[in-house]
């Protein structure tokens, strides 16, 4: 067990700092492309390819089942558990849809991290000022008409992996404004990859499952908490059976 741990700390020592290094420049370039990257284009290719290179050092793979179930030309809100970082780089790096994140207010005040999330249009939530997130929702309903999909982790934070937490209902007031399908996402692993609290990267497997789409008819009349927790509710079925 001892030998495991320092093997650990030893692949920390080297991984974690390159990763660092990686995002510094890729954050910087994506900066510097955004001058002139009205569509975002070369952004997204930044952070695609930011993430495949670090899933790459991180010898992490990632399995994605269910692709099949979406129209390449679709504009949908998927919503999904939360367990690592990892989730956002299994993302990025295997999900071959233009999309932006809804991502808390804190993240968006990291060094470089930061500046790519603001200039690539991401959606800033912040729980102190609804009405400053509903103007955003209301930007990111323009954005899905446009085609781009959105990505939503509706516990509001990462978890320990030991179950899905409940599911904030206001994270689902974006698809009801935009009417656009909900796609539930299981994501299983991740957390074994890159526990909560720790940078020490574990290399392995992570799973990422896409279920099958809710469209607006299905969902249009329903309570927002009652539609939270129908989306919980297929993704806890899931992370149950693979988990």
């Amino acid at each position: 067990m001892a030998s495991m741990s320092a093997l650990a700390c030893v692949n920390a020592i080297w991984r974690v700092p390159l990763i660092l290094s990686l995002t510094a420049i890729m954050a910087s370039l994506s900066l510097i492309l955004s001058v002139a990257d009205e569509g975002g284009k070369r952004q997204s290719w930044c952070a695609r390819s930011w993430s495949r290179m670090i899933l790459g050092i991180a010898r992490v793979q990632v399995q994605v089942r269910g692709l099949e179930k979406l129209d390449p030309g679709g504009a949908y809100v998927f919503a999904a558990n939360h367990l690592s970082m990892f989730d956002v780089f299994a993302f990025l790096g295997r999900i071959p849809f233009d999309f932006r994140f809804v991502a808390k207010a804190s993240l968006f005040y990291w060094p470089f991290l930061g500046w790519h999330l603001k200039r690539t249009g991401h959606i800033r939530v912040d729980r102190r000022r609804p009405r400053q997130t509903l103007r955003a929702f209301r930007a990111a309903g323009s954005q899905i008409r446009s085609g781009v999909s959105m990505v939503i982790f509706p516990e509001g934070t990462r978890t320990w992996g030991k179950k899905v937490a409940p599911f904030k209902r206001g994270s689902f007031l974006l698809a009801r404004q935009t009417g656009a399908s909900i796609v539930p996402v299981t994501i299983v692993g991740s957390h074994r990859r890159l526990p909560r609290g720790s940078v020490l990267i574990r290399p392995g497997r992570m799973e990422m499952i896409i279920h099958e789409p809710i469209p607006k008819g299905r969902y249009r009349k329903l309570k927002l908490d009652v539609l939270a927790g129908q989306v919980r509710r297929t993704i806890v079925e899931s992370y149950q059976q693979v988990g």
